[in-house]
């Protein structure tokens, strides 16, 4: 599997659901909340996703969307697919 490849399942929003839920079993979170884990979850997996998405236009896999407006709804768009996916993925995943 080479980078872009990469990039392209961490974007597509279950790469980075899945990355972020390894990253949750794995950090010490023991002391947080169930709703302060949910809303980690949340922002590292549109963060995770936004930032492939960034470096994937940076590395020029991807054209660069140009205008301000349109990189907010290439990334709003990109982190809504990622927390919608992460989401899914914790409806099925068997929590500890």
């Amino acid at each position: 599997m080479e980078l872009r490849d990469w990039l392209v399942w961490i974007i597509g929003g279950t790469g980075s659901g899945a990355i972020t839920y390894w990253l949750m079993e794995h950090l010490p979170l023991a002391n947080w909340t169930s709703e302060a884990k949910r809303y980690l979850a949340l922002a590292l997996s549109a963060a995770l996703a936004c930032s492939a998405f960034a470096a994937s236009v940076g590395l020029g896999y991807r054209n660069d969307p140009g205008t301000a407006q349109a990189w907010f709804e290439a990334l709003f768009a990109v982190a809504f697919v990622a927390v919608t996916s992460g989401q899914m993925i914790h409806a099925r995943k068997r929590l500890k």
